[in-house]
Protein backbone atom coordinates (compact mmCIF):
# COMPACT_ATOMS: atom_id res chain seq x y z
CA UNK A 1 0.00 0.00 0.00
CA UNK A 2 2.65 2.49 1.02
CA UNK A 3 4.63 1.80 -2.14
CA UNK A 4 2.23 4.00 -4.10
CA UNK A 5 3.49 6.98 -2.12
CA UNK A 6 7.10 6.27 -3.08
CA UNK A 7 6.10 5.81 -6.72
CA UNK A 8 4.49 9.25 -6.62
CA UNK A 9 7.49 10.82 -4.88
CA UNK A 10 9.92 9.11 -7.21
CA UNK A 11 8.08 10.31 -10.30
CA UNK A 12 8.41 13.89 -9.02
CA UNK A 13 12.11 13.75 -8.23
CA UNK A 14 14.42 12.25 -5.66
CA UNK A 15 13.24 10.55 -2.52
CA UNK A 16 14.80 12.32 0.44
CA UNK A 17 15.79 10.93 3.87
CA UNK A 18 12.83 12.72 5.46
CA UNK A 19 10.49 10.77 3.15
CA UNK A 20 11.72 7.50 4.64
CA UNK A 21 11.10 8.27 8.30
CA UNK A 22 7.55 9.58 8.04
CA UNK A 23 5.21 6.73 8.87
CA UNK A 24 2.17 6.82 6.65
CA UNK A 25 -0.28 4.20 5.66
CA UNK A 26 -2.09 4.61 2.41
CA UNK A 27 -5.30 2.69 2.00
CA UNK A 28 -6.88 1.47 -1.18
CA UNK A 29 -10.36 2.87 -1.88
CA UNK A 30 -12.02 -0.36 -0.77
CA UNK A 31 -9.99 -0.47 2.47
CA UNK A 32 -10.91 3.13 3.21
CA UNK A 33 -14.59 2.35 2.65
CA UNK A 34 -14.36 -0.58 5.11
CA UNK A 35 -12.63 1.61 7.68
CA UNK A 36 -15.31 4.29 7.30
CA UNK A 37 -18.09 1.72 7.63
CA UNK A 38 -16.72 0.08 10.76
CA UNK A 39 -16.03 3.51 12.29
CA UNK A 40 -19.56 4.69 11.56
CA UNK A 41 -21.04 1.47 12.90
CA UNK A 42 -19.14 1.81 16.16
CA UNK A 43 -20.01 5.50 16.55
CA UNK A 44 -23.69 4.65 15.98
CA UNK A 45 -23.40 1.97 18.66
CA UNK A 46 -21.70 4.42 21.06
CA UNK A 47 -24.42 7.03 20.45
CA UNK A 48 -27.09 4.42 21.19
CA UNK A 49 -25.35 3.53 24.45
CA UNK A 50 -25.13 7.21 25.42
CA UNK A 51 -28.80 7.80 24.51
CA UNK A 52 -29.75 4.96 26.83
CA UNK A 53 -27.99 6.86 29.63
CA UNK A 54 -25.44 4.19 30.41
CA UNK A 55 -22.41 5.67 32.15
CA UNK A 56 -19.23 3.97 30.96
CA UNK A 57 -15.56 4.29 31.81
CA UNK A 58 -12.75 4.25 29.24
CA UNK A 59 -12.02 0.68 30.32
CA UNK A 60 -15.65 -0.22 29.51
CA UNK A 61 -15.32 1.41 26.08
CA UNK A 62 -12.13 -0.52 25.34
CA UNK A 63 -13.88 -3.78 26.22
CA UNK A 64 -16.93 -2.82 24.11
CA UNK A 65 -14.70 -1.84 21.18
CA UNK A 66 -12.80 -5.13 21.31
CA UNK A 67 -16.09 -7.08 21.50
CA UNK A 68 -17.47 -5.04 18.59
CA UNK A 69 -14.37 -5.69 16.46
CA UNK A 70 -14.46 -9.42 17.27
CA UNK A 71 -18.16 -9.54 16.38
CA UNK A 72 -17.32 -7.80 13.09
CA UNK A 73 -14.54 -10.38 12.53
CA UNK A 74 -11.65 -7.93 12.75
CA UNK A 75 -8.34 -8.79 14.35
CA UNK A 76 -7.61 -7.16 17.71
CA UNK A 77 -4.16 -5.62 18.15
CA UNK A 78 -2.65 -6.78 21.42
CA UNK A 79 0.28 -4.37 21.63
CA UNK A 80 1.72 -1.23 20.12
CA UNK A 81 4.44 -3.10 18.27
CA UNK A 82 7.94 -4.26 19.10
CA UNK A 83 10.13 -1.66 17.41
CA UNK A 84 10.56 1.79 18.88
CA UNK A 85 10.31 4.88 16.71
CA UNK A 86 14.02 5.54 17.14
CA UNK A 87 15.01 2.03 16.04
CA UNK A 88 12.63 2.16 13.06
CA UNK A 89 13.99 5.56 12.04
CA UNK A 90 17.60 4.33 12.29
CA UNK A 91 16.79 1.27 10.17
CA UNK A 92 14.93 3.38 7.60
CA UNK A 93 17.84 5.81 7.25
CA UNK A 94 20.34 2.95 6.99
CA UNK A 95 18.31 1.39 4.16
CA UNK A 96 17.90 4.82 2.57
CA UNK A 97 21.68 5.19 2.30
CA UNK A 98 21.82 1.96 0.25
CA UNK A 99 18.93 3.18 -1.91
CA UNK A 100 20.38 6.69 -2.29
CA UNK A 101 23.47 5.36 -4.08
CA UNK A 102 21.32 3.65 -6.70
CA UNK A 103 18.94 6.61 -6.92
CA UNK A 104 21.79 9.08 -7.46
CA UNK A 105 23.30 6.88 -10.16
CA UNK A 106 19.98 6.64 -12.04
CA UNK A 107 18.61 10.12 -11.38
CA UNK A 108 18.03 12.40 -14.35
CA UNK A 109 17.40 16.00 -13.33
CA UNK A 110 14.70 18.21 -14.82
CA UNK A 111 17.47 20.24 -16.43
CA UNK A 112 19.03 17.16 -18.08
CA UNK A 113 15.60 16.01 -19.32
CA UNK A 114 14.94 19.41 -20.89
CA UNK A 115 18.38 19.47 -22.53
CA UNK A 116 17.76 16.02 -24.04
CA UNK A 117 14.36 17.16 -25.30
CA UNK A 118 15.90 20.24 -26.96
CA UNK A 119 18.74 18.20 -28.47
CA UNK A 120 16.22 15.75 -29.97
CA UNK A 121 14.38 18.67 -31.57
CA UNK A 122 17.52 20.07 -33.22
CA UNK A 123 17.86 19.37 -36.94
CA UNK A 124 20.03 16.37 -37.70
CA UNK A 125 23.47 17.09 -39.16
CA UNK A 126 23.97 15.84 -42.70
CA UNK A 127 27.23 14.50 -43.75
Amino acid sequence: MGDRNFEKLYSQGKIMPSDTVIAKNYLEKKELEHLNRIGNMYLDYAEMQAARGWAMTMKDWIEKLNAFLKFSEYEILTNAGKISREVAETLALKEYEKFRKVQDKNFVSDFDREVKKIVRQLPKKKG
